[in-house]
């Protein structure tokens, strides 16, 4: 079998400039609701958020024909063991990063300020993930599909597209310091939403995923506050290599299925 015939996306019969296009419109349309909210904040605003963005996600969900990476999941091998460490790294993030405690704060809130929250980090979930890992991964694995470690390129474009696309924070007033912080981590979290959505061959599990990391008091304010350096190189560049290895690793175990 060749290898562009495993990946979903070759099931789609739009062209990369039709993709590109689509992806484009994507994000345009995702930005100005974003805004919308965000100049609102008022819990009927955030729920019209939630609900653009959800209409958004099917339609270009119809759009591509797929969700998928793989037409058919293939069997993951000794990858098995690499896949077991890193969702004990999954955990370990979340742990680090706090999200427990920030999801009692939200559910001890008050009712307004939790349902905004819940809507604004649900459709950020829905919304990024859709965009990221399914219209720009399968528009670059359509770019890569000649490349021996397609999924290894595609994953590496969308997840830094991903990263970039959190400097619109500084338009919202977001200090420098945390907006590169952002940039750089949403990087690394988008390898590893990438290489969920690779061995899982859904969606469903990373925007779960995105939405808990998103679930904070201050995510509909986009209050972020910058973090030492030193903290964030360690923690998220750790994450960045172990992603990028155990892509490489299904990629390579995919190869020798699909008889690359």
């Amino acid at each position: 079998m060749k290898k562009d015939n495993y990946l979903a996306i070759s099931k789609t019969n739009a062209s990369i400039k039709w993709m590109l296009i689509a992806s484009i419109i994507y994000l345009v349309v995702y930005s100005l609701a974003g805004r919308l909210e965000f100049q609102s904040q008022s819990i009927w605003m955030q729920i019209l958020y939630l609900s653009i963005v959800c209409v958004l996600a099917i339609t270009f969900k119809k759009f591509y024909k797929t969700d998928k990476v793989f037409i058919k999941l293939p069997k993951e091998g000794k990858v098995k063991i690499i896949t077991i460490i890193f969702c004990a790294l999954v955990i370990l993030l979340y742990a680090l990063l706090g999200s427990v405690a920030s999801w009692a704060e939200v559910f001890e809130s008050m009712p307004e300020m939790m349902w905004g929250s819940i809507c604004v980090a649900l459709a950020a979930g829905i919304g990024e993930e859709v965009l990221c890992r399914v219209l720009l991964f399968n528009l670059f694995a359509k770019i890569f599909e000649n490349k021996k470690y397609v999924l290894v390129w595609a994953s590496l474009a969308s997840s830094v597209l991903f990263g970039l696309f959190h400097l619109i924070n500084l338009m919202h007033g977001a200090a420098i310091n945390a907006t590169m912080q952002q940039v750089f981590y949403a990087t690394a979290i988008g390898l590893t939403f990438s290489y969920i959505h690779i061995f899982t061959n859904r969606i469903w599990l990373c925007i779960v995923m995105h939405f808990l990391l998103d679930l904070q008091p201050n995510i509909a304010t986009m209050d972020a506050q910058p973090s030492p350096w030193g903290l964030i190189l360690l923690i998220f560049g750790t994450a960045m290599i172990v992603s990028l290895l155990s892509i490489y690793a299904f990629n390579r175990r995919a190869n020798k299925v699909f008889e690359y």
